[in-house]
């Protein structure tokens, strides 16, 4: 099959697959998760050749209609794009979770929409993407936002539809911001394409150009959760049913970082504007965040906020090796956005199978539960040494090519609160395991309970391997990045 066709492919099975969800399901729903699981696996499949291909050949394109580029809408896989691998893994993971922990703590009538927005949360985070258009850049992500307000709300208790009431304000100023983006951009080039606006760009008007990125960069920080614009985060994260917030935490706010690569990509090819002083304000933002979200978990009891306010701190890793705009600082970031999306989904799938089968929350009620779920909290206990950035586990070579990055950029003193901010988060991943394996029970009845049923706890002790073997070989997707990475800073002799 021509790569083209499968590219197109990639998108359009796990739409259909979303359409075609409640009508699988019937009203019990209890088809709906063998139907997702199965379309997630084709669409894995189909990106695992997506990536091949371009690991072979280069980026290449697919022109929808036959309608070539700039009026045409394009598709364009490239090495930033293997992220699609990354969301079809942990897609396929988060369902396959789902199975029983969606019969238990969803009303049953409202499983099948469950699995529905899934799929096209999936879809739309897969679009984003691979799209080379940034109008449809702009839908895919509200298909993704859409369907992430509704899985946060999904349970129909009141804390959670006031989380995705939360969610939503915010995602309505993202989305304003980046469509004003859009439309600036647009009136400047008259173009939609990406490539097209690059070229075109060259002779535009500086303050409008200045202005689009400067919304566009607000606009997906708000997504991305950075300090301080994370308010939405810690709500939604911990509210909504673990595998939402295995997939919000891993996934969506990392189309936010992939939208902010995809607009870089747009200015530093045109070389119109320095975006020296944009890249300093990201960097201290990140430096920020690092430290911020650092802080504010270690004061956190309930084990899911602590997740969410790390995540916060690990958005500010990304963004301040964007920021650097450096060899090293890049590539770095670049790969977290891949790493560290394994490694939430092991500490937030893992936190799900703990209060799947103890109903406890709150890390003084799971004292002693180690004992009795000794691989879940294993597999916790890896995510939390991969999170803090130990080697030989996925975090370590990303944070070490970051501060490289920073050295390389000549500011020392962001690799410096890079460390600093790693200290913070041994602190309260420490503070966890202690608990699960150091301190008496409160409860003495968690110590009878038993491992999660095997649908739920494979997911976890999977990511819980990928997140030892990405460390181990780390070097490969860091060499399979590096080409992209090479390409985004060569107008500006990086």
């Amino acid at each position: 099959m021509p790569a083209s066709a499968l590219l197109v492919g990639v998108i359009i099975i796990p739409l259909v697959g979303a359409v075609l969800t409640p009508v699988v399901g019937g009203r019990s729903g209890r088809a709906a998760g063998p139907w997702a699981l199965a379309v997630m696996l084709v669409t894995s499949a189909i990106a695992l050749m997506l990536i091949v291909h371009v690991a072979n050949v280069g980026p290449f394109s697919a022109y929808l209609g036959g309608w070539e580029p700039p009026y045409g809408i394009e598709l364009r896989f490239d090495e930033f794009s293997a992220s699609t691998s990354v969301i079809c893994l942990l897609g396929t993971l988060s369902i396959l979770f789902s199975f029983k922990y969606a019969e238990k703590e969803l009303p049953p009538e409202r499983i099948r929409y469950y699995y529905t927005l899934l799929l096209l949360n999936l879809t739309g985070m897969i679009g984003f993407v691979v799209t080379g258009d940034i109008f449809n850049l702009f839908v895919f992500m509200e298909i993704l936002s859409l369907s992430g307000y509704a899985l946060v709300a999904v349970s129909g208790e009141r804390t959670a539809e006031m989380a995705a009431f939360k969610y939503l304000i915010m995602g309505a100023v993202s989305s304003l911001m980046v469509l004003f983006a859009i439309g600036l951009l647009y009136a400047l080039t008259g173009s939609l394409n990406m490539a097209d606006i690059s070229v075109r760009l060259a002779g535009a008007e500086k303050a409008p150009a200045m202005l689009a990125i400067a919304a566009f960069t607000v606009g997906f920080m708000v997504k991305a959760a950075l300090f301080p614009l994370h308010i939405w985060l810690p709500d939604a994260h911990a509210i909504a049913p673990s595998p939402v917030s295995a997939i919000l935490s891993g996934l969506v706010v990392k189309t936010g970082l992939l939208g902010m690569i995809r607009i870089y990509q747009i200015y530093y090819g045109a070389k119109v504007l320095d975006l020296s002083a944009l890249n300093t304000v990201l960097v201290w933002l990140g430096a920020i965040s690092i430290v911020m979200g650092a802080f504010f978990a270690i004061f956190q009891e309930d084990i899911k906020m602590m997740l969410a306010y790390s995540t916060i701190s690990n958005v500010g890793y990304i963004i301040m090796g964007l920021g650097l705009a450096s060899q090293y600082g890049v590539i770095g970031a670049a790969v977290h956005i891949f790493n560290h999306a394994l490694i939430k989904a092991t500490l937030f799938l893992g936190a799900g199978a703990i209060i799947y089968r103890t109903g406890y929350r709150n890390l003084t009620d799971l004292r002693g539960i180690g004992r009795s779920m000794p691989l879940t909290t294993a597999a916790i206990s890896i995510g939390a040494i991969s999170i803090v950035g130990m080697p030989p586990t996925a975090g370590f070579l990303c944070k070490w090519y970051i501060a490289l990055g920073a050295v390389e950029a000549g500011q020392p003193l962001f690799a410096v609160a890079l460390v600093f901010g790693a200290l913070f988060i041994f602190v309260y991943y420490i503070r966890m395991v202690n608990t699960f394996y150091f301190q008496e029970p409160v409860h003495p009845e968690i110590l009878e309970v038993e491992e999660a049923p095997l649908s739920m706890l494979f997911p976890v002790l999977i990511l819980a391997a990928l997140c030892l073997i990405m460390g181990i070989l780390g070097r490969i997707p860091l060499s399979f990045v590096e080409p992209a990475v090479t390409r985004l800073l060569a107008p500006l002799g990086g």
